[in-house]
């Protein structure tokens, strides 16, 4: 039987004093996309998804991230330059919060929805589609992209690191590898499954399988998020590669 002990991945505020932030470059808008940073309220995560709404949400898109990086609905997210970084940019506000599965949805504006694509930073060819539990076994490759506080220093730390996927029932995964508190919210990739979107991270941690010790992250896969955003009234498909 697993035993789990997962701290929440929300980075402190106050810990931005011990990281510097790089100063991006103006000459162009920074795109709003799965792997993304963000902040709001003294929290920073990371986006996952882009999704657009349907049926009586057409035309509307959103980004997810993790219900425990924001506060209420209504909240602005900016981008941030980095990882426990500055605001440098409103890309929208809160949506809707589901605080049992740990989701939210933040509505992007005018701006940032010319900025949003689909693709995984660093993974152009990520997400072709939902990854549904009949379609993923353990062992499968998961791909993350986040700024999780330390791998945030550089590309490829932020956009390389890969886990293998210890288990997925359709609700919720479990993926062994590399996050870290600022990874919160942010996308996890099937690579084996055909490079399918597989969940949202939302916890972080370490845990045990048996009497072996383990790290990594868990949380919601994607047909269970998709679901419950359509029974309380955001009806949102996966926007893919």
């Amino acid at each position: 039987m697993r035993s789990i002990r997962l701290s929440v991945g929300t980075a402190i505020g106050s810990a931005a004093l011990l990281f510097g932030a790089a100063v991006p470059s103006a000459a162009a808008a920074p795109p709003v996309q799965p792997g993304s940073p963000i902040t709001m309220g003294g929290s920073y995560c990371t986006l996952n998804w882009i999704y657009d709404g349907t049926g009586s949400r057409d035309g509307v898109v959103y980004a997810g991230t993790a219900g425990h990086c924001v506060n209420r609905t209504g909240q602005a997210v900016h981008l941030a330059d980095a990882a426990l970084g500055d605001p440098i940019q409103k890309i929208g506000r809160v949506a809707y919060i589901n605080k049992k599965l740990d989701t939210a949805l933040i509505k992007l504006n005018s701006a940032a929805r010319a900025q949003a694509k689909p693709a995984m930073a660093g993974h152009p060819n990520i997400p072709t589609g939902v990854a549904t539990a009949k379609e993923t076994n353990l062992g499968d490759v998961c791909q993350f992209s986040g700024h999780g506080v330390g791998f945030h220093a550089t590309e490829v730390t932020q956009q390389r690191r890969v886990g293998v996927l210890a288990s997925n029932n359709g609700k919720q995964h479990y993926c062994d590898g590399a996050v870290t508190p600022g990874d919160s919210g942010g996308p996890v990739g099937d690579v084996t499954a055909g490079n399918q979107a597989l969940g949202i991270v939302n916890t972080v941690g370490v845990y045990t399988d048996g009497d072996i010790p383990a790290a990594g992250e868990g949380g919601v896969s994607m047909p269970a998020f998709l679901a419950d955003a359509r029974a309380h009234g955001f009806p949102v498909k996966l926007r893919t590669v």
